[in-house]
């Protein structure tokens, strides 16, 4: 499935000066620009130079953006047995053609399986589980956003699914909670819950082993070229995606909730808020 990537470079910038609370006004000041270059710039009317004045002072790597604003570059498009993403449309005002991820992580010799977030409906999920021939086992929550939960009711109903958590700080009906560096095994893999809030009050990853590679289970903390919108916290979010998830094997999967599936590797290479 090839998911395209989620945020323009403009959605980078405009991530970066709402979390630093920095004013079209403030960013002209302290880069040099004038009002209306900045506003052109947030915009989507792209000029390197100006962006080379910009991106240093809302922290962003310069290189990075320019590359990002030019499309050189997308992930490899993954691929790994047991590991089965399900994305769904969320189109929202100006973003008509925005779509939103759930995964399905599953025992290949079992056909056990677990879902990590329900999008916004259950159906293609369950088109999954029935296609695959799976037995959903559990539920995983990273944070409690509609567009990440908007499935859930149904999902476990129809699969008769008992098991679901979810992060302990955003309470949902029907999820036991979970606090950070829980660890579990299920249905053959090992689950490690990290808490890379920021985005949302108590957000969650998982890191999963059992698979041919490590995956994490992201939610809306980071994405392919971007990270979540950050206005619980925006320097926490930063912190937990560096110290958490970027810090991981190089070689691990990162399962994001909006846009494709990257690694590690990559985002390190590619990310311009890292």
């Amino acid at each position: 499935m090839s998911v395209p990537i989620e945020d323009e470079y403009q959605d980078v910038l405009k991530k970066a000066a709402i979390g630093l609370r920095l004013s079209h006004s403030a960013l002209a000041l302290s880069s040099g620009l004038n009002l209306n270059e900045v506003r052109a710039l947030f915009d989507g009317n792209f000029n390197e130079i100006d962006a080379r004045k910009l991106a240093p002072i809302l922290g962003l790597d310069t290189d990075k953006l320019v590359a990002l604003a030019g499309r050189s570059w997308s992930p490899r498009e993954v691929f790994s047995p047991g590991l089965h993403q399900c994305n769904m449309p969320f189109p929202e005002a100006g973003y008509p053609g925005a779509s939103v991820n759930s995964y399905l992580v599953y025992n290949i010799i079992t056909k056990e399986a677990i879902a990590f977030d329900t999008g916004t409906s259950a159906e293609p999920i369950l088109e999954c589980i029935r296609a695959q021939e799976l037995l959903l086992k559990a539920v995983f929550l990273t944070h409690t956003h509609h567009d990440h939960v908007g499935g859930f009711k149904k999902l476990v109903a129809v699969a008769q699914t008992k098991l679901a958590f979810g992060p302990a700080e955003e309470p949902h009906a029907g999820v036991s909670p979970l606090q950070p560096d829980s660890k579990m095994q299920l249905c053959g893999f090992d689950i490690y819950a990290v808490k890379t809030n920021g985005h949302s009050k108590g957000g969650l990853s998982y890191i999963v082993h059992g698979l041919n590679r490590p995956i994490a289970l992201v939610g809306d903390a980071l994405f392919s070229l971007s990270m979540g919108g950050a206005k619980y916290d925006y320097q926490l979010a930063l912190k937990n995606n560096r110290e958490q998830l970027l810090s991981l094997p190089f070689d691990t999967i990162l399962c994001p909730g909006h846009g494709p599936m990257t690694s590690v590797a990559e985002e390190c290479s590619h990310n311009p808020f890292f």
